[in-house]
């Protein structure tokens, strides 16, 4: 018996585009793609579920059999959220991958991409809303940009040492970005864990596995958080 494709499931960020193959219920294949035409060329015929952080690549996309994933699509949770047309389809799918992974917990979900997000999704499946703030390397980044004589350390930083006080302009600057990142996210868990507790927390995104052996809590890292969200929204419609 062949096996079965049943959709692809499209994760569009801010510097990548992942494609992962569901068959049969499982996921196989994952790419990486530079560009969508890319993408489309192997994949124009195919059923899609797409996540976009991107308006132009929606747009696109409408002209295939592509479910692009808005607040309006029918999800399994619920958003309480006042402003529900500007919350991004990754945080959703995010949160319900969060929700179908540990369903009788609160869950905290925190990726870590070129913004790094902080979402709460409750016990109940509320997404009861969240935290945006600069990513690693635009913390980075934005230190040089904004000054006239600190160093952009956002393409090297994976180089320098991780001690927490640094012994160079350069260390200083990499040591400001991660335990500016870390005090964050461990004061946001402090804080919820006291109303919410049986809180859980998921790391996903780019710089995750950075920050998985650092962090306080007792957390989950999980890659395909936003596939498993897309493949549960995909099958509730």
């Amino acid at each position: 018996m062949s096996e079965k494709l049943e959709v692809i499931l499209v994760d569009i960020g801010n510097s990548a585009i992942k494609t992962t193959e569901v068959i049969d219920g499982d996921f196989k294949n994952i790419q990486t793609w530079r560009n969508l035409v890319e993408m489309l060329a192997k994949y124009h015929d195919s059923p899609m579920m797409v996540s976009s952080v991107k308006r132009m690549e929606n747009e696109t996309l409408e002209k295939y059999d592509a479910k692009i994933l808005t607040h309006r699509t029918r999800l399994p949770i619920t958003l309480n959220y006042e402003t529900p047309e500007t919350l991004g389809s990754d945080r959703i799918a995010a949160a319900v991958g969060a929700c179908e992974l540990f369903p009788e917990k609160d869950n905290l979900v925190v990726d870590l991409g070129t913004c790094m997000t902080i979402d709460l999704i409750d016990r109940a499946g509320v997404f009861q809303g969240g935290v945006i703030s600069p990513g690693l390397p635009m913390r980075m980044k934005a230190m040089a940009d904004y000054t006239d004589q600190l160093p952009d350390i956002s393409e090297e930083w994976k180089e320098l040492k991780g001690e927490q006080l640094g012994k160079t302009t350069k260390e200083c600057l990499f040591s400001g970005a991660v335990w500016g990142i870390l005090h964050e996210i461990n004061g946001v868990f402090q804080t919820l864990e006291q109303d919410f507790t049986s809180l859980n927390m998921i790391l996903t995104g780019g710089d995750a596995h950075f920050f998985e052996s650092k962090l306080k809590a007792h957390i989950f890292a999980g890659s395909k958080i936003v596939q498993k969200g897309l493949y549960r929204i995909w099958k509730y419609q």
